[in-house]
């Protein structure tokens, strides 16, 4: 009897004491913080992962868009971390400055090919020349345009303009006055300028180019007073206010109304992302959709981009088993079913998913895409940015004058 009670004793204390990961003993557990949005695919993931991988058990946090920002960056900081993190690409160059991410060029060098993946996303995950991400998920921005509207201009339907100057001469074309009262009925193009992010954005997207820049390298010093800063600005006044191209009621749009005017047809060509497509589809069957790259000054113009990779923490307990699950994130296969937009690699792009005619200018763009601001004082920057930009659209500022107040006010930022 007591024989017994003392193996069921042993049999128990194994349990509940070597055995508290959970009922995983002889298992490595290794935690995973994952966005609410990705769950139930990544649910399935590693479902799969585990059964080809029987020694690890992966446990799954939930984090959401407006609380993961403070709760990685605190978790890091303090050292608690988990083993693999979710996160925006953009934020990866700021923990790995601070030396709070596992550099990966051994991992990569071992196991992934890194000329295999889009080398955008690639430069936003990495720094000072080393890897500290892999980029699972990679979003820029390209242009959507009606190519009815186009064979009505006498302008060739799949032949979008290649440069910034064919871009506005072809807008001028479709922009249309139907009205005897001189009101314009179609324009060429519009801007999402009545939303701040929106607004500073495509800004952005114009400024990087024309070959400029916000901040010089070392983040001490706004460039926007810069010639190529000033004659975004510019490009982008003139469009609404001189030639006319784009409407006043653009002070009015975000992406979303934007899109509205296109399905409307009140416009004929705007900046948007592969999103769009459905909607347009759905909403618009008539409308006979193109896609193309967006034009620059001497050709492919840039795209911000920006996206989601997995994080390895510098302080994380058990690096190799998060590797193993970040490798297997990491097919082609696997990774493609983790992304509603593009995936990271390249052999990924090839999957039917993606090989998609509408799909192929946004996945051709990537290549020339950099990355949306992260800088810890941006938001209160792009307030100051925002402001000005909406003074010059009005006609109440000149361009250089508010570039230069722009500067001014942001470098006052950065000093304190």
């Amino acid at each position: 009897m007591i024989k017994k009670w003392l193996t069921w004793t042993i049999v128990l204390c194994l349990v509940f004491g070597l055995g508290l990961k959970g009922w995983t003993a002889g298992k490595t557990t290794i935690s995973w913080w994952v966005p609410n949005w990705d769950e139930p695919v990544v649910r399935e993931l590693v479902a799969e992962f585990e059964e080809k991988n029987p020694d690890i058990a992966v446990k799954i946090v939930i984090t959401t868009w407006d609380t993961m920002a403070n709760k990685i960056l605190l978790a890091l900081m303090s050292g608690n971390t988990p083993d693999l993190i979710t996160e925006l690409e953009s934020r990866i160059k700021l923990y790995a400055a601070r030396g709070l991410l596992t550099n990966l060029d051994p991992y990569y060098a071992k196991d992934l090919n890194q000329d295999d993946f889009i080398s955008s996303a690639l430069e936003l995950n990495s720094y000072n020349g080393s890897i500290y991400g892999m980029p699972f998920r990679h979003d820029g921005s390209g242009m959507l345009y009606n190519k009815d509207m186009f064979r009505k201009a006498g302008l060739d339907p799949d032949e979008f303009p290649k440069t910034w100057q064919e871009y506005l001469e072809v807008a001028n074309k479709l922009t249309i006055d139907t009205d005897q009262d001189g009101r314009i009925d179609q324009y060429g193009l519009a801007w999402p300028l009545g939303n701040q992010a929106n607004a500073a954005t495509r800004y952005i997207q114009l400024l990087y180019s024309f070959g400029g820049d916000i901040l010089s390298e070392d983040g001490s010093r706004c460039l926007l007073d810069s010639e190529q800063a000033i004659k975004a600005m510019q490009q982008l006044r003139d469009t609404i206010v001189k030639s006319k191209v784009a409407p006043r009621s653009s002070m009015e749009l975000d992406n979303t109304t934007l899109r509205g005017l296109f399905i409307n047809q009140k416009i004929a060509m705007y900046v948007g992302g592969q999103f769009d497509i459905a909607p347009i589809q759905k909403e618009a069957p008539d409308i006979d959709l193109g896609t193309a790259v967006i034009p620059g000054p001497g050709g492919m113009g840039t795209t911000t981009v920006n996206g989601f990779s997995l994080i390895l923490p510098q302080e994380a307990k058990h690096p190799e088993e998060a590797w193993r699950l970040i490798k297997f994130v990491a097919e082609p296969e696997n990774m493609a079913r983790l992304t509603d937009t593009f995936p990271g690699r390249k052999s990924a792009l090839e999957l039917a998913k993606f090989n998609q005619e509408l799909l192929k200018p946004f996945a051709r763009q990537l290549e020339k895409g950099k990355s949306e601001p992260s800088f810890n004082d941006w938001p209160e920057m792009e307030k100051v940015l925002y402001y000005y930009l909406q003074k010059v659209i009005l006609d109440e500022m000149d361009v250089e004058q508010a570039m230069k107040s722009v500067t001014v006010e942001i470098n006052k930022i950065l000093k304190n």
